[in-house]
């Protein structure tokens, strides 16, 4: 069976990248893009800064523990630099970043060849990849050979997009995100994003009929696995994958013979399996088959489920809410923390939240920050943002994520929708919360 409620149910909570993180990256982005506007070296160089890979083309998916990353891949266009080598780009910028307080110690460029990192105190990091824009097109710089590579992120995006057109509702989209989440939660196989990415765009054909191929999502997944698989049994060796916009280079440079046949047989495997999960016409015996791919969190749930069902199905939490217990954390509170925030607010002169005697107007900025914790070093930090009834219940907009600190011992929000609020705040240490603090953020209908 297709159980295409299920299929959107689980993309949608288990396996799509949150807002939270997505705002999250998004704020980074415009943080390093200010920077390197402004800078000393860069600022005057500067033409713009470009998302890339599985960001812009929003395959990015939820890293599925909490001891792995997401990455962003931003690229930096600038003007070339006449006395300046490839490997100057790389080393000037990583120079440059490591002035910056909040970098000096976040900067990495171990094992990079063609990017500088920006890695955050969290399950997040920032790859920058410097590149000069140029009469003969736009090029990336790889430090080991010390050589310029041609690139062209905007058309590969273009053909991406229309690649996925085809497909109607973003399934080639979300069909990449599913093969990913597989790969990363299984581990049966190893292959970069950009090649499983271009691998599955290049099943998508012009001529295809969206009624019979991509109908639904369920479908669309069994006709692209399907179609990968009968690709990668006609290779026994590794294929040239060309860059479909750039015949120069190609995707298959960390692939070698014993990863790619394992990838095959791992693919070939799962195509099978998924072809009798959606044939079978049992509903039960369809979703045991399902699981064989995805896993247990992949379940059945109808259409009509309310919220409180959902807290049912998922334990007393709003459906996003996320717990300590759920990153394998263990709380044992023997110290202190104290939290509050600053609040900007109209008519009023700023003023601190623990002290306000009325409600918050709506669009006002709060600053959360951290005014006591007596945890010596080494700590990290995480928040939580917990929004409250029915106007954020009605968009979508609950939250309950928990997140890393970016290193500021602080939280920048809005306020947004009525109701009664709060945002906590967590003290780790060696994997166990030893402090934490609880703030109410009451906000009113104006």
């Amino acid at each position: 069976m297709k159980l295409e409620t299920s299929f959107n149910n689980f993309l949608k909570n288990i396996v799509n990248l949150n807002e939270t993180r997505y705002q999250t990256a998004k704020s980074g982005i415009e943080t390093i893009t200010n920077i390197l506007k402004n800078d000393e070296v860069f600022g005057d160089k500067f033409i713009d800064t470009k998302p890339q890979g599985s960001f812009r083309q929003e395959t990015i998916i939820k890293p599925v523990s909490s001891d792995i990353d997401f990455d962003v891949d931003v690229l930096f266009e600038m003007d070339q630099v006449n006395n300046w080598g490839p490997s100057d780009y790389l080393n000037n910028l990583t120079t440059q970043l490591r002035k910056f307080e909040r970098y000096k110690d976040k900067v990495d460029t171990r094992g990079k060849n063609r990017c500088v990192t920006i890695d955050y105190e969290s399950d997040f990091h920032i790859d920058i990849i410097p590149a000069i824009k140029v009469d003969s097109g736009v090029f990336i710089m790889n430090k080991t050979t010390n050589q310029y590579e041609p690139t062209d992120g905007d058309r590969y995006a273009q053909w991406f997009y229309n690649q996925n057109a085809i497909t109607g509702k973003k399934y080639l989209t979300k069909t990449v995100r599913l093969l990913k989440y597989i790969r990363d939660v299984k581990g049966e196989f190893d292959v970069k994003s950009i090649l499983l990415t271009t691998l599955l765009g290049n099943q998508v054909l012009a001529t295809d009929n969206l009624d019979e191929y991509y109908s639904d999502l369920p479908t669309a997944f069994v006709c692209l696995l399907s179609r990968l698989d009968d690709y990668l049994q006609a290779n026994s060796s590794v294929p040239l994958v060309i860059n479909p916009v750039l015949s120069s280079e190609n995707f298959n440079r960390h692939l070698d013979q014993v990863k790619y046949l394992k990838f095959r047989d791992v693919i070939h495997k799962y195509s099978q399996q998924a072809i009798d999960a959606y044939d079978e016409s049992d509903e039960e015996e369809s979703l045991k088959k399902w699981q064989k791919i995805f896993g247990n969190k992949f379940t059945l749930l109808e259409k009509s489920i309310s919220c409180d069902q959902l807290k049912t199905v998922f334990g007393k939490r709003d459906l996003g809410e996320q717990f300590l217990s759920d990153f394998g954390i263990s709380e044992k509170i023997t110290n202190i923390v104290k939290i509050d925030a600053n609040v900007i607010q109209d008519g009023f002169r700023p003023f601190f939240l623990r002290s306000a005697k009325q409600l918050l107007r709506k669009k006002r900025k709060l600053k959360f920050i951290i005014n006591q914790c007596n945890v010596s070093l080494p700590y990290s930090i995480k928040w939580k943002i917990k929004n409250t009834g029915d106007e954020a219940k009605k968009l979508d907009a609950l939250r309950g994520e928990i997140v890393d600190d970016l290193g500021y011992q602080s939280r920048n929000e809005s306020t947004l929708y009525e109701g009664s609020h709060y945002v906590e705040c967590y003290i780790i240490k060696n994997g166990v919360c030893v402090a934490k603090d609880k703030i109410d953020v009451p906000i009113g209908n104006i």
